[in-house]
């Protein structure tokens, strides 16, 4: 178990993924908030305390950003208007996007990119420990932990 309960938010529209986190989260005992627009999880910033943000790149923007925001830069803008607002706050990005220039806007702005459906989800578990507890995430534990 984790030490302290922290508060998650899960911003994807792909519930399969969505319901794996959360249920390894709400496991490990943490408070788990989630969202499927980025209307959603900015509503759910204003309102709750987060300590941390995994947003999906490609879903719908919302009813009140649809005219502005391509649902295949949705994550961007989110992550964005998330550092603009809130600095603190912790963001990783999971998302099966592959355009480099996506990616590298991401990690610009100082959040982890992870791709969908190749990192297995402990390692996903891991790194969010690591960002929640504020201890450095290392592969090299991860396969010394592999081998064990």
């Amino acid at each position: 178990m984790w030490q302290k309960k922290k508060t998650i938010l899960i911003v994807d529209d792909e519930q399969g993924l969505v319901e794996a986190l959360e249920d390894a989260l709400t496991y490990e005992g943490h408070i788990v908030l989630k969202a499927s627009t980025a209307e959603q999880a900015l509503q759910i910033l204003k309102t709750q305390h987060v300590d941390l943000v995994t947003i999906d790149i490609m879903m719908p923007p919302g009813p009140s950003f649809e005219a502005d925001i391509d649902s295949h830069k949705t994550g961007v803008f989110l992550c964005q208007t998330i550092k603009k607002q809130y600095p603190k706050l912790e963001l990783f990005v999971l998302s099966v996007v592959s355009d480099i220039d996506t990616i590298r806007t991401i990690q610009k702005l100082g959040v982890t990119f992870l791709r969908k459906g190749e990192i297995p989800l402990r390692t996903v578990l891991d790194r969010i420990k690591a960002k929640l507890s504020g201890l450095a995430y290392s592969s090299d534990w991860e396969d010394d932990r592999r081998k064990h």
